[in-house]
């Protein structure tokens, strides 16, 4: 008897759809790319439990005739490609025919579709792979494919789907990255009858992004744009001041298509190199246009990778124009971190305000902020020479599945108006133009100069540009000129020659490894010799460190080496600069005077990064006068 027998069509198809459908989140984003192949400029989607009890895809494309309708089902039916050849030069979103033939096998679909040319349109019911019935229907122009019950007839794989919020957090994000990727279409999402997302569809990334991400992000992010030849690189990218604890908010468009690619990925990383926390992330929203011969978009089922011609190419150009883009910023207002808004409460109870002498609980201090004694001056602590603070990150929220019975979800769009002749979407939407967030003023530091007015706490400058109050943090901001002055020495961190060697006890091995890489050591600003088995005498150091600090310096050192990812040489360069800059700059509680103010202020502003120091943390925030009235409750 033979062991091996062809599956029926049935099991196989339902095998077939788990490679694209694994999830709610993957039926949503294959509709909604056949929208977009489909012309459509309004999309929506509306959803309920998550996207299993019944999901719909409208939008306002060409449609299908009654005879594509019929064929759209069939698995490997496609219009996008013919032959194998058309598949090196992509140009839709969708070409492999699965899609719909998948959601069908799983599901309870129907595809309402018209034509623009028809008079009437098609209507093809289909529950689990197999066609119910095919009939004329009244329906605008465009597609509206449904599907109720997904998963119904595979039990085992709707096991493995999370609760409903997590499945309805992965389509709206999903739906948000996509509509960055087409801020000239219109989305909108319906989650159990309520609105949760919507974007204007004007062509502007900038109103797209505020839609979704809201007004304060799109105000922190700046413009990027690199050409090449044959590549086109634009898109934003947030201050180094303003970070998320997680990449969701990182979208990586190519030729349309959102993707994951981790060489996009770490050339942003690099770029940004030295100007974040380790718990940091910032946001962007970069698109590549690029020849579709020179990448595949066939290395993954839900097309979600791609793999790129020349990997090397497109980390050089994504790296350079972040990094151009990062240091170019040197306007006060472009460079200064927003404040920290209040969260709304009312003015404090005066029996509140008579008690505010009252000492304050006292928090721990940030590692940075060490009080030292007063300086004398500010010329003293400019000497070349990391202890960044950590910003706690919230647990994600625990999530439970309701063991309560739902009732059966209705849609919000009765039949007979999803398919009369009028289109679901607003008859009337906002034209209005959206103000720009940003506008470019013609006055840079040169005309429009920060003025220090004095010290708060000898630890904060207050100073003015224009009508504008900005606060600089002394020591981050010393802490940038020392880095960068540091860095402009390309041989390596300078050597202070020791006339009291520093010794430091190790274990024997770790005492052979330091000997072994004595060179690494050296363009890091120590040089050593071997003092015993299991002593290492320090000879040289960079300045201001001291032995105790060369201690710290030596273990995280020996870590990193045993590390079985070893830093990068320009890594380990980076820590030992920020760290050097870290101990010879300005302290908290060193006194000022106007003229050191301005001269440290002076010399911020002609850095290359002014706006963060060596370790991520913003160096200035700024007040404007609109932002100071609304805490006094003039606005």
């Amino acid at each position: 008897m033979a062991l091996i027998h062809v599956l029926d069509a049935v099991t196989a198809s339902q095998i077939a759809a788990g490679e694209v459908v694994e999830r709610p989140v993957n039926a949503v984003k294959e509709l909604v790319e056949n929208a977009i192949d489909a012309g459509a400029r309004e999309i929506e989607t509306e959803i309920a439990e998550g996207g299993v009890a019944y999901l719909r895809v409208t939008d306002d494309g060409c449609g299908m005739s009654p005879e594509d309708a019929k064929l759209s089902i069939v698995r490997h039916a496609t219009s996008k490609i013919q032959t194998a050849d058309n598949i090196y030069h992509i140009s839709s979103l969708g070409f492999r025919g699965e899609a719909l033939a998948s959601i069908a096998s799983i599901s309870r679909m129907t595809i309402t579709t018209r034509t623009k040319d028809s008079e009437e349109g098609t209507a093809v019911r289909v529950e689990g792979g197999e066609v119910k019935s095919v009939a004329p229907a009244g329906a605008p122009t465009g597609t509206t494919v449904e599907a109720a019950d997904l998963f119904y007839n595979v039990p085992a794989r709707k096991k493995f789907l999370k609760s409903e919020r997590t499945e309805s957090s992965r389509i709206n994000q999903m739906l948000g990255k996509m509509a960055m990727a087409n801020p000239g279409i219109a989305f909108r999402l319906i989650n159990n009858g309520r609105t949760v997302l919507e974007t204007p569809g004007n062509g502007r990334l900038v109103d797209t992004l505020s839609a979704l991400y809201g007004l304060e992000t799109a105000g922190e992010m700046l413009d990027v744009r690199e050409e090449t030849e044959d590549i086109l690189l634009e898109g934003m990218i947030s201050k180094p001041s303003f970070l998320k604890s997680s990449r969701q908010q990182q979208t990586i468009i190519v030729n349309q298509r959102v993707v994951e690619n981790s060489t996009i990925s770490k050339a942003v990383d690099n770029a940004y190199h030295s100007l974040l926390p380790k718990n940091g992330f910032p946001v962007f929203i970069l698109h590549l246009t690029v020849p579709p011969e020179s990448v595949d978009v066939n290395v993954h089922p839900q097309k979600r990778e791609i793999k790129f011609e020349d990997e090397q190419s497109i980390f050089r150009l994504v790296y350079h124009a972040v990094l151009g883009t990062l240091t170019s910023q040197h306007a006060p207002e472009h460079i200064a971190a927003a404040m920290v808004h209040a969260s709304g409460k009312d003015a404090l109870p005066e029996e509140t305000v008579q008690t505010v002498q009252k000492t304050l609980p006292a928090e721990e201090p940030a590692p940075a902020r060490r009080w030292g004694e007063p300086a004398a001056s500010y010329a003293e602590n400019r000497s070349f020479g990391g202890m960044g603070q950590k910003n706690a990150a919230r647990p994600p929220m625990a999530e439970t599945l309701s063991a309560e019975p739902r009732e059966d979800y209705k849609p919000v769009l009765k039949k007979e108006t999803l398919l009369s002749d009028q289109s679901v979407f607003e008859a009337a939407r906002k034209e209005e133009p959206v103000p720009a967030l940003f506008e470019e003023k013609s006055e840079g530091p040169a005309q429009e100069p920060v003025i220090p007015l004095g010290q708060v706490a000898d630890c904060f400058i207050v100073c003015q540009h224009g009508k504008d109050l900005y606060l600089i943090d002394q020591h981050a901001a010393h802490e940038r000129v020392r880095y960068d002055r540091l860095a402009e020495r390309a041989e390596g961190i300078p050597v202070q020659e020791l006339l009291i060697p520093y010794l430091i006890h190790t274990e024997p091995a770790d005492a052979e490894l330091l000997l072994s890489r004595k060179a690494e050591l050296r363009r890091l600003g120590i040089t050593i010799e071997q003092a015993g088995p299991d002593v290492i005498r320090v000879t040289g150091a960079p300045e201001d460190l001291s032995e105790s600090d060369m201690e710290r310096v030596i273990r995280d050192i020996l870590i990193a080496f045993h590390e079985k990812d070893v830093p990068s040489p320009e890594t380990m360069r980076h820590r030992m600069m920020a760290y050097a800059a870290c101990r010879g700059a300005i302290k908290a509680g060193d006194p000022l005077n106007i003229r050191q103010m301005r001269e440290l202020i002076h010399d911020l502003f002609q850095t290359a990064r002014p706006f963060v120091c060596p370790h991520g943390r913003p160096t200035i925030v700024r007040f404007t006068p609109e932002e100071m009235g609304r805490l006094f409750h003039r606005t």
